[in-house]
């Protein structure tokens, strides 16, 4: 005799093995022994299960946080541990205070944040958790400012502040950092004239800044956005706040970037074709395969056996609202099954 439970485990694991790697559904069928048509159709109640993380009360030595987002405009905010096991995420349509808010609540206080720098990021983590320090980044400042002053700068000013901004990331100690820190005041010190020339509007009244009724603007404006931009940091604390705290702990988001939200893009990418809800089940479980000891079967249960209903027949008008036009004509039955409008399911596999 087939025991039902013991079926749709084995149905279950293939399809979590096929969700969340690069599995082909022919690939992941072999496993039932069956084809990918019939490997579809065994393991369409698989969507209805849906993981999730609890949250367990640890006090983490850092916490690094971002988002990853898809082509459809929705995003998925992650927070990993120091070990790079995923503790949380949350659902948004783009970063900000409320969805970032609602991943921290989940979460306790840790003793460093890292993350990209994101203003939402940084003001959720302010009220959630009060004296957590942040550490941003240092491979988005590099970006921040490679995007500013290019990849070759035309001036020595220029040159120079790219060059202390990719020095950031071989930065591993304290006395480093106050190297550097010394090496920005002195760059300061020597082009701080430089970054104050300002362009009237008289000399060039056919610029677009001119035409819109400045009467001034900064000469060097995106120079002077990367400079200060880093002065702003070091003000804040945020530029070397983990080698304050500990020279182990990590300045850059790379653990996430690399290890959680690259693997949830190539899955997307290997599964094109799915749905969004789909989409985001097949990201909930990427995630959390990545956490602290998962147990996927626990989600398992009698209801999610129960079959999804894959078509719908939209009923018709009643008689008293139709036309001349719009009724049928003597022996059609226009709204028997077959002629409605049909949403939902029908049609995929």
């Amino acid at each position: 005799m087939r025991r039902e439970d013991r079926t749709r485990l084995m149905q279950f694991h293939a399809f979590l093995d096929w969700v969340s790697g690069r599995l082909t559904a022919a690939q992941a069928g072999e496993r039932l022994g069956v084809s990918a048509r019939t490997f579809h159709r065994a393991t369409a109640w698989c969507w209805n299960v849906r993981p999730g993380i609890r949250p367990d009360g640890v006090v983490h030595r850092f916490v690094q946080a971002d988002g990853t987002f898809t082509q459809h405009g929705w995003g998925m905010l992650i927070a990993i541990d120091e070990r790079g096991r995923v503790i949380a995420w949350q659902w948004c349509g783009h970063e900000n205070r409320h969805a970032y808010r609602r991943l921290f609540s989940r979460i306790a206080p840790p003793d460093l944040l890292v993350c990209d720098g994101n203003a939402a990021c940084g003001s959720a983590a302010a009220t959630a958790w009060p004296g957590t320090p942040i550490q941003r980044c240092m491979v988005h400042v590099i970006r921040d400012t490679k995007r500013d002053l290019t990849g070759r700068p035309r001036t020595p000013a220029g040159r120079e502040l790219l060059a202390l901004a990719r020095r950031l990331g071989r930065i591993h100690d304290r006395r480093a950092a106050t190297r550097w820190q010394t090496d920005l005041n002195d760059w300061h010190a020597t082009h701080g004239d430089f970054i104050k020339q300002r362009t009237m509007a008289s000399s060039d009244p056919t610029n677009p800044k001119a035409l819109a009724g400045r009467r001034w603007w900064w000469k060097h404006e995106r120079l002077r956005r990367a400079y200060f931009r880093l002065a702003r940091l070091l003000a804040r604390g945020e530029l070397f706040a983990a080698l304050t705290i500990d020279e182990s702990l990590p300045t850059t988001t790379n653990m996430l970037e690399g290890g959680v939200n690259a693997d949830i893009k190539r899955v997307l990418d290997a599964h094109r074709g799915l749905n969004e809800e789909h989409m985001r089940r097949c990201c909930e479980w990427v995630a959390y395969l990545k956490s602290d000891r998962p147990d996927p079967d626990r989600f398992v249960t009698p209801d999610a056996w129960k079959p999804t209903r894959r078509m719908t027949t939209t009923p018709g008008p009643k008689e008293g609202s139709l036309t001349d036009v719009q009724r049928p004509a003597p022996g059609v039955d226009a709204y028997e099954s077959g002629f409605g409008i049909r949403t939902g399911w029908a049609g995929r596999t």
